[in-house]
């Protein structure tokens, strides 16, 4: 993994030009930037990470402040004096230290840490040419093996309105905050090439326009070699776009394929690409679909994010409907995601609550989600699952609360009832390895000094898990430091 990554990096220095992004760090920079655009403040898809900052700037830039609500303010110079930080030519280092009584199983939208305890080194900057993150960790205790790690590391360029690049970098698909179905960062990103819309204007076409404001986005990256089809290549694909102020839509494909022993032709990736992977679809049928041409395991989705239409704003629902299968050119064996959300301020206090119920247990049958019969591993990568942080058959309802005080004091808190793994035999549940049910609390907090950040958390859960014959605790409590250098 580490060789391919490097390889990667190395080979993206045809490009030209180049801004950084926003990463999945941040929930709380992550809150802002929702409740700037549910109050029209930014009018550009969001949902997509990661996330150019080119767009936001420029729609924070254009925000005429006498029309911005006065809760929102301090949102708005938070959002101001972070882009200004990240998109300054200034080069920069960083040096993190975390650590835990043990590793972090579930992870959601803006969580870091991911083993016992890390040591992390970073570069980052951008001239007129490139753009950079150069980032090492080394790992204590990992869950995978892999003590030394250049997870979120990329270089990149921009060519007209596209950016390419490569890297390791996490990557969430849709608007949920507990968990994205499709794409979340529980799983360590994937060295992979990606290609990104950098500002999301719409079209000047008038048959077009109506789409409003757009982004696509794509990657290709690799697997590693200790799964069932070695190496096999992760492919993903996002569309967004906002017809409405008040209303995003995305469309999303990510794809398994090829791998050792696995077609790699062109005329796979076009059957891949139009969907005919199903038995009956191909030459050969499915006696033996270990031998077949079988183009890959592909997943699709669609999700919104939707202003509620009324003059005083009350909150966003929104929801994500993925499918393991197609079948008439849309998903199925499907699914599903459903939250809403709302913000306010308080004092000095800026806040934002969810509520996020998911359901990854197929419509079709159980052990159905992120399996199949050729990609054996699954939909998963180094004990991972790349979707869900719960992985499959799990049932997730989840309240949650963020708050941004003008001092930079930020808190987080959650409480989760999850009905994990129902079934729970035959199948490769990364979390547990029987039927579960349980009920979680996480508190987080972060304060920013002078010489650095300091973050504490501590989940807890009144059932512990047992991951490959290894007990958890119930607890989780973990601290963590970053500084300049």
């Amino acid at each position: 993994m580490k060789k391919t990554l490097i390889a990667l990096l190395i080979l993206s220095g045809s490009v030209v030009k180049a801004e950084p992004w926003l990463d999945t760090h941040d929930a709380w920079l992550r809150a802002d930037i929702e409740a700037l655009s549910a109050h029209g403040v930014i009018n550009t898809p969001i949902t997509t990470w990661p996330l150019p900052w080119a767009r936001v700037v420029k729609e924070i830039d254009n925000a005429d402040l006498s029309e911005v609500p006065e809760s929102l303010v301090p949102a708005l110079m938070r959002v101001k004096r972070k882009a200004r930080i990240e998109t300054s030519t200034d080069t920069r280092s960083e040096l993190s230290l975390k650590a835990g009584n043990e590793g972090k199983l579930l992870r959601h939208f803006g969580d870091n840490r991911r083993e016992k305890a890390e040591i992390t080194s970073s570069n980052k900057g951008m001239t007129k040419n490139f753009a950079w993150n150069i980032e090492a960790t080394k790992a204590f205790s990992p869950l995978d093996g892999e003590e030394e790690r250049l997870d979120n590391s990329y270089v990149a360029g921009i060519w007209g309105n596209w950016i390419f690049s490569a890297g390791a970098q996490e990557r969430w698909y849709g608007p949920g905050w507990d968990s994205s179905l499709i794409l979340s960062n529980n799983a360590r990103p994937v060295p992979s090439l990606s290609v990104q819309r950098n500002y999301a204007d719409p079209f000047e076409s008038e048959w077009l326009s109506w789409i409003g404001p757009w982004s696509v986005s794509a990657f290709a990256g690799q697997l590693e070699s200790d799964r069932f089809i070695p190496h096999a290549k992760l492919l993903g694909m996002s569309v967004t776009f906002k017809p409405f102020d008040s209303l995003e839509i995305g469309l999303r494909r990510t794809a398994q394929w090829g791998g050792e022993g696995r077609p790699e032709s062109l005329s796979s990736l076009v059957d891949l690409a139009i969907g005919r992977t199903n038995c009956d679809q191909i030459a050969d049928g499915c006696d033996d679909r270990l031998n077949s041409n079988e183009a890959g395991n592909q997943l699709a989705g669609v999700d919104f994010d939707w202003r509620l239409p009324t003059k005083k704003y009350i909150g966003s629902i929104y929801g994500q409907l993925v499918g393991e299968d197609e079948a008439g050119y849309a998903p199925s064996r499907k699914f599903y995601q459903l939250g809403y959300k709302n913000n306010f301020a308080t004092n000095d206090i800026f806040v934002t609550t969810y509520i996020e119920y998911a359901d990854t247990e197929n419509e079709y049958a159980k052990n159905v989600t992120y399996e199949h019969g050729i990609y054996r591993t699954g939909y998963r990568t180094e004990g991972r699952s790349i979707g869900s942080t719960y992985d499959a058959d799990t049932e997730s309802l989840t309240l949650g609360l963020l708050a941004s005080t003008t001092s930079g004091s930020r808190y987080k808190v959650s409480v989760s009832k999850i009905d994990m793994n129902k079934g729970g035999v035959g199948d490769n549940h990364t979390v547990a390895a029987n039927e579960l049910s349980f009920n979680r609390l996480s508190l987080k907090y972060q304060k920013p000094f002078k010489h650095g950040l300091l973050s504490a958390s501590i989940d807890y859960q009144d059932k512990a898990f047992e991951i490959s014959g290894v007990n958890t605790d119930k607890y989780n409590v973990g601290l963590s430091w970053t500084m300049e250098l």
